[in-house]
């Protein structure tokens, strides 16, 4: 499912305006963002959480030439499942 699809599910089942879902899904992304880029983590119960996560300098491989090189050191948004989402993926 993509972010069209999903937009055109959450209209047709809340009955609200597209304009008005995308909206909502553009706000949520963006506060998600801005609090984990502050390091906060945000969870939503029975779904997940996010937080920030440093990840260190690391060696790595360029895929098309297979040269060596060196990545940076950066924070990543990193996502955990709740247990009970986990829980009926696996039923």
């Amino acid at each position: 499912m993509n972010r069209s699809q999903l937009i055109n599910i959450l209209s047709k089942k809340t009955g609200l305006d597209k304009k008005d879902v995308k909206r909502t899904i553009d706000e949520m992304q963006k506060l998600i963002v801005q609090e984990v880029k502050e390091g906060q983590r945000i969870c939503l119960h029975g779904f997940g959480s996010f937080k920030p996560r440093f990840q260190s300098s690391r060696p790595a491989r360029n895929p098309k030439s297979g040269t060596a090189v060196q990545l940076s050191p950066r924070t990543i948004i990193h996502f955990k499942c709740a247990p009970h989402l986990l829980e009926l993926m696996n039923k």
